[in-house]
């Protein structure tokens, strides 16, 4: 695929392949340290991790759990041998004998692990090696990835083999044997099979195992003291002979191989420039033109399964500062490690070289999802491992069982991708492997067969079932797939369409109040093709109620969206509507708890919409009328006035106003904030200079013959004041606005109220006119608590505990009282608290057994709280705020909607994993309900009934 690669990677270009235990892992073998130690266990019979110790010092106990790998096993044996040696720096003969002791061990591992790796390569062949190929060339039952096929006929790859198998030399001898078997060009069988053997010669010329193998009998375990700077502290004789390097001395066949691999990296890292006596003849200053005499030859070092930690990290560090790039093949989330380990040792800078490459499936035997980097690209935007662009990666071949398809959480369907996505959801639905998919868009133009074909996916719709977002872009969408989703959708929460065409499939109708999950609809330039021309496609909302939160609708052609889609949304937060000449809103809606309303009626009239007492933010585009009164918008809800939320109206371009003079805000507002800004256009105006520019220009006073002229004089008087009315005014207003608000004249008495009075009136005439009032009564006695408590009239219950605590009455008296009066058991457990307390208080006075038992309730409610929230995982100042406005029977429960909000719902799925987020609301709901009702409500009222203050 033309343009995918790197200009870097050119043919030719040196390569280090750094092979660790993670490598023979992938491709089926037990060689990981955990397998080893399940083996000795097995082998001797041990059944205690202790016994493991006893057999083998190595075996620490520290690390009982034994989840280590190999470098962790080196780096315990080089912490044992440090931790001798830095006893007492004398010879002693306990320590000599015990790094004798380890030196043994070590050697005896060695002989132990040669025995169980031995064993477990043969079943590997035997497992996994096709045998009608003989013994001439191994042939693999599996496929091999051709990533692994290119690294090895590489003839400028070469391989440092941390292993003691002969995994690589076996993948390279089926690699050169189907190479030259389908070779048409060599007709004799014999030189046929010649050049395959010296083929495979050339491949195993370039690995070399550094540690040893299996094969040649010389595997070495150990640690690497040597270039470390503690090295000086060992003193004990003997300490160092299990040294790599010491070791690797020792033996000739490693000796050679390790000179071979430094060679090599010399080889690769530069090419000497040889002059004979070229001091003598620099008459052209070619030294000066070729300083030090050589020329830099960058390399490419892969890290394949191997850990980057542990006594081999001192031998791979000069090759980690000389690359000039690092791969390193990461599976799951084992790259952290790795990097952290570069840094450690050394440094940021070396991170800038790193290229992460998901560790790809050296044999497989499934069908291939992906065989080429550009079928990849068509899925990469959704994965989160991805693969870096480079040349190695040409013919890069994926599996449905790679590790970056667990991961996936979002989903993009093309028309390129199409196939391999349902190929690839099929796959993981038939092993049953669960992916944490939750959005899934569709976009771009795709073919009938393509939009048919994901109609027809049993795995895609299972899917659908749990997935929270879904988009559609400029694409197709059968109606027939868009009712099963919103059928199947049980967690569906946003369902979003933009510029797409609706495929007939003889449905025009759409209820999406069926799935109940749903909070955000999105329909944008979205068009719909009937057969018959009159016909158009109807969203609507069946039920009576749905949990819509956010509606956008922009210019749909065909296409109606029922009022009764917003209409039934009693939650409903923001609506955005721009209208098409065919849009026709008559039908009066109400949105009492919208908050955020954006209409454009550019293209048509401006629809019957109201919103209630929630509403903060109000944008028109292209407003027809020459005249705006905010009572056609703003209407009050059932039980509530005014509206102290409000902080915008922004009218653009609109056709006939011009200027303030045209709006008339007649519902009550808060005139005195800074908040309030009405706009047209790019010109605003706050509230309050709205008031006294446009409404208040005399101190006129008209009559009084309806809520609009009640306010105007108030404030009109505010802004003009006249002490002499003032006080009539305010008691005209506050007896208005009791009549409004459905209460007593006597008992109305809040915030707002108290602005107004406040501003109408200085502090004396304040004051005096709320000395009139007997509803101020409770204000003034709030300002003394002693005040208010000697005028306590003490209940029954209280009189009968100040008895009990000075042993007038005993505990069986008091509970036979609360069982007479009806008490519920909570009550009663909260009362024989409260008469343990009161155990050898005989000093105490009436009031403060009075605060003792409203101490002991208020607990008692707290404690409910805490554990509902505790249980439920919501937030328990959002419970506290519910429960100290909730009366019996109250419907909506108070607060419901900031409670929801507070969910941690993924805690609570981990402990009831069945459970959808849906239910999951319905179900909380209940619960507190119930809890109101049967505990904390009880409680509540026996805290109103203990005392109440005179009028």
């Amino acid at each position: 695929m033309k343009g995918v690669l790197n200009e870097v990677d050119v043919e030719g270009r040196n390569k280090v392949v750094v092979v660790g235990n993670g490598f023979d892992i992938s491709v089926g073998l037990k060689s990981s340290y955990k397998d080893f130690i399940e083996y000795i266990k097995e082998r001797h019979h041990f059944s205690e991790d202790l016994e493991l110790y006893e057999y083998n010092r190595l075996f620490l106990r520290k690390y009982e759990d034994f989840k280590l790998n190999w470098s962790d096993f080196e780096s315990l044996y080089e912490e044992t041998v440090r931790s001798v040696n830095n006893r007492v720096q004398h010879e002693d003969l306990q320590d000599s004998f015990e790094i004798t002791v380890i030196n043994d061990s070590i050697k005896k591992l060695e002989r132990d692990f040669h025995d169980y790796i031995s064993d477990e390569y043969q079943k590997w062949l035997k497992k996994n090696i096709l045998p009608q190929y003989g013994s001439s060339a191994k042939k693999f039952s599996k496929n091999i990835n051709p990533v692994i096929k290119d690294l090895l006929s590489d003839s400028d790859a070469f391989f440092i083999n941390f292993n003691y198998t002969n995994t690589l030399e076996d993948l390279s001898e089926d690699i050169i044997f189907e190479k030259v078997m389908s070779d048409d060009e060599i007709t004799d069988e014999s030189e046929r099979r010649a050049k395959a053997n010296r083929e495979i010669k050339k491949i195993q010329n370039r690995i070399a195992h550094i540690h040893g193998s299996i094969e040649d009998d010389n595997i070495l375990f150990g640690g690497g003291f040597a270039d470390r700077e503690d090295t000086k502290n060992i003193h004990y004789s003997k300490s160092l002979l299990n040294d790599k390097l010491f070791r690797i001395k020792e033996n000739d066949k490693l000796s050679s191989t390790r000179k071979v691999i430094m060679d090599e990296l010399d080889k690769k890292r530069c090419e000497e420039l040889i002059f004979e006596d070229s001091a003598q003849y620099d008459s052209s200053g070619v030294i000066e033109k070729n300083s030090n005499y050589k020329r830099e030859n960058k390399f490419d070092l892969y890290i394949m399964g191997h850990s980057l930690q542990g006594s081999d990290f001192q031998f791979l560090s000069k090759i980690l500062e000389d690359a000039d790039r690092i791969f390193i093949f990461y599976y799951e989330t084992d790259y952290t490690t790795k990097m952290e380990e570069l840094i450690r040792r050394l440094g940021s800078s070396i991170i800038e070289k790193v290229k992460l490459v998901p560790f790809i499936e050296i044999l497989f035997e499934d069908e291939l999802l992906i065989n080429n980097f550009g079928m990849y690209q068509t899925i990469a935007p959704f994965l989160i491992n991805k693969f870096p662009e480079e040349k190695i990666l040409d013919d890069l071949s994926l599996t449905s069982n790679h590790f970056i398809f667990k991961h996936i959480t979002d989903l993009e369907i093309t028309n390129e991708n199409v196939d391999i996505v349902l190929k690839l959801i099929s796959s993981l639905n038939k092993k049953r492997i669960k992916t944490p998919i939750k959005k899934i868009s569709f976009l771009g133009e795709m073919e009938e067969h393509e939009i048919e074909s994901l109609c027809k996916s049993n795995a895609l719709i299972e899917m659908l079932e749990s997935v929270e977002k879904v988009s559609f872009e400029d694409t197709g969408i059968s109606i027939d797939f868009l009712l099963t989703l919103i059928k199947q959708g049980n967690d569906l929460k946003q369902l979003i369409m933009n510029h797409c065409v609706f495929l007939n499939n003889n449905e025009s109708e759409i209820d999406l109040s069926v799935c109940e999950s749903l909070v955000r609809f999105e329909i944008k330039d979205c068009t719909f093709n009937p057969e018959r021309a009159v016909q158009k496609l109807l969203f609507n909302s069946v039920k009576s109620i749905n949990n819509l939160e956010k509606i956008i609708i922009e210019k749909n052609a065909n296409i109606v969206i029922d009022s009764s889609v917003f209409g039934s949304a009693k939650n409903l937060l923001e609506l955005s509507i721009v209208m098409s000449d065919t849009d026709d809103y008559e039908n009066e809606v109400h949105l009492s708890n919208l908050e955020l309303l954006y209409i454009d009626c550019s293209a048509s009239s401006f629809p019957n919409i109201t919103v209630g007492n929630e509403i903060k933010e109000i944008t028109i585009v292209g407003y027809q009328e020459e005249f705006l009164s905010l009572s056609s918008l703003l209407k009050d809800n059932e039980s509530l006035f005014g509206f102290p939320k409000f902080e915008t109206l922004q009218l653009n371009s609109p056709d006939n106003i011009t200027t303030f003079k045209n709006i008339d805000v007649d519902v009550p507002l808060d005139i005195f904030s800074k908040d309030i800004k009405l706009i047209i256009d790019e010109v605003s105006i706050y509230i309050d200079d709205y008031y006294k520019q446009y409404k208040f220009k005399t101190e006129e006073s008209p009559s009084k013959s309806n809520t609009k002229e009640i306010i105007e004089e108030t404030i009109l008087n505010i802004i003009n004041p006249n002490k002499k009315k003032n006080q009539r005014i305010f008691s005209e207003f506050k007896k208005w606005y009791a009549e409004i608000s459905g209460s007593s004249d006597d008992s109305v008495d809040n915030e707002f109220l108290d602005t107004v009075k406040n501003h109408l009136l200085d502090a004396d005439d304040a004051t005096n006119i709320s000395k009139d009032n007997s509803s101020v009564d409770k204000n003034i006695a709030a300002s003394s608590k002693i005040e208010v408590k000697e005028k306590i009239d003490f209940s029954e219950i209280d009189k009968l505990l100040f008895e009990y605590s000075h042993g007038k009455i005993n505990t069986d008296n008091l509970l036979l009282f609360l069982n007479k009066k009806g008490k519920s058991n909570l009550v009663i457990e909260v009362y024989k608290s409260i008469i343990d307390d009161l155990e050898n208080k005989s000093d105490f006075t009436q009031l403060e057994v009075f605060d003792l038992k409203k101490l002991h309730f208020e607990r008692a409610k707290l404690e409910i709280i805490k554990r509902f929230s505790e249980e439920w995982f919501v937030s328990s100042d959002q419970l506290d705020f519910s429960a100290l406005e909730y009366e019996r029977g109250m419907d909506p429960i108070p607060n419901l909607k900031k409670i929801n909000k507070s969910n941690r719902f993924e805690e609570y799925k981990v402990l009831h994993p069945n459970t959808t987020s849906f239910k999951y609301l319905q179900l909380l709901k209940s619960a507190w309900q119930e809890v109101l009702d049967e505990k904390l409500l009880p409680l509540e009222e026996e805290l109103r009934q203990e005392a109440t203050a005179y009028e």
